[in-house]
């Protein structure tokens, strides 16, 4: 897998450190464009311990101390490899079609250093027509496959140059699903007189991942499918260049299960209704930045002993100094019902825009483990990163 991975980025090499690079015209007339972003992320533990100890242990296939990052592919840094490159690192490409001035087609394809949801092969993670009613139309009607925007870097949470972070912070971000395929339909107006202007954005779909890794690593080491149906959220964002506020709501119906040898199914949960919101509000006045999310997610069925609400959250501030962005952060995830899953984490990180369309960042991160559990699981760590992230 890690060959694959770094043969497909070799050649772009010169490409990625041009740095002033942008979209590439594949076509005379423009109408055909490849876009692209890559993180080239390498972190460390630099030491953990759980349930008081520092002792070593293992939790599932990992030897900790460890630190998940990445719970959509299961990305663990274990101590005892040092430094890791191949657990959150990544290529992404993006080819836009224009067929006219009203309607195009999008591709994106993510090449990942660790991808066990589909082998070696890149995913596609976007995959839809855009049409709009004429030029100038507010409305933006779009079909296809899609991210689920569930909160604010949900739907490029792999685009790292778009946010100060190595990566958004894993206590509010992960879920066994991350795709849909649907519709949408965006709608974007100005606000009266003011500075402001305002999206409202609807999206429907449904999406099936078999042998995810959020369920099959992470949870219960067998086989294990997922998939959220009849999927119906809304998201609200008004901004005017220094703040930007943003309120999201879903539902969808959750099945959970594992397929039997005999061709049985074992269920853990089946169509059952569930319902995610989130606020979010960020500041970007003169050099200070401010980035805030609190979010909740909510399946309740007293007739079948369900109880699952998580609340998370995340605040952040950076202080701009020309090129370098320091910035000190936050988060935290709890579940209300024992056995509680539980985590704290601080940060600080360091993003220094070297070059145009290029980031150097650094970070190092403080994560208590606050579970209920009565065996160990990820537990405490610390851990330092690096990462080189950029656009073309």
């Amino acid at each position: 897998m890690k060959k694959i991975f770094l043969a497909t980025l070799a050649p772009l090499v010169p490409l990625l450190f041009a740095g002033s690079a942008s979209a590439i015209d594949l076509t005379e007339d423009g109408s055909l464009r490849l876009t692209g972003f890559y993180s080239l992320t390498g972190a460390k533990v630099l030491s953990g311990s759980a349930l008081g100890s520092s002792a070593p242990w293992t939790y599932q296939q990992w030897k900790c101390p460890c630190t998940i990052q990445g719970w959509e592919y299961g990305a663990v840094y274990e101590k005892d490899k040092g430094f890791q490159f191949d657990q959150e690192s990544l290529i992404g490409f993006q080819i836009k079609k224009d067929f006219s001035q009203t309607l195009s087609a999008t591709t994106q394809l993510v090449s990942r250093a660790l991808n066990p949801n589909d082998g070696s092969r890149p995913t596609i993670d976007w995959a839809y027509l855009t049409w709009q009613p004429s030029a100038d139309s507010s409305w933006t009607f779009q079909a296809g496959k899609f991210r689920i925007p569930l909160y604010y870097y949900s739907d490029f949470l792999y685009i790292g140059y778009a946010y100060p972070w190595v990566r958004p912070a894993p206590d509010v971000y992960g879920w066994p699903i991350y795709s849909y395929n649907g519709g949408n339909v965006s709608y974007r107006t100005q606000l009266g007189a003011s500075d402001w202007a305002a999206t409202v954005l609807a999206w429907t779909g449904s999406y099936t991942q078999k042998n995810d890794a959020y369920d099959t690593k992470i949870y219960y080491t067998t086989p294990t499918h997922e998939s959220w149906k009849n999927i119906y959220g809304a998201s609200v964002t008004a901004n005017n260049g220094i703040f930007d506020v943003r309120g999201m709501m879903m539902w969808y119906k959750d099945s959970l299960w594992q397929d039997n040898p005999d061709g049985t199914r074992n269920t853990f949960i089946d169509s059952q209704a569930t319902r995610i919101m989130g606020v979010s509000a960020n500041m970007d006045y003169k050099n200070w930045l401010v980035k805030a999310e609190v979010d909740r997610y909510e399946q309740i069925d007293a007739s079948k002993g369900l109880n699952n609400v998580y609340k998370y959250a995340l605040v952040g501030v950076g202080y701009q100094y020309g090129a370098w962005l320091p910035m000190y952060t936050v988060s935290r995830y709890r579940t209300i019902t024992e056995p509680i899953e539980g985590r704290d984490t601080q940060n600080v990180s360091l993003r220094w825009d070297f070059r145009k369309n290029m980031a150097l960042k650094v970070q190092y991160d403080i994560s208590k483990d606050k579970s209920n559990y009565a065996y160990p699981f990820f537990g405490d760590s610390k851990l330092l990163s690096v990462s080189l992230q950029g656009t073309f």
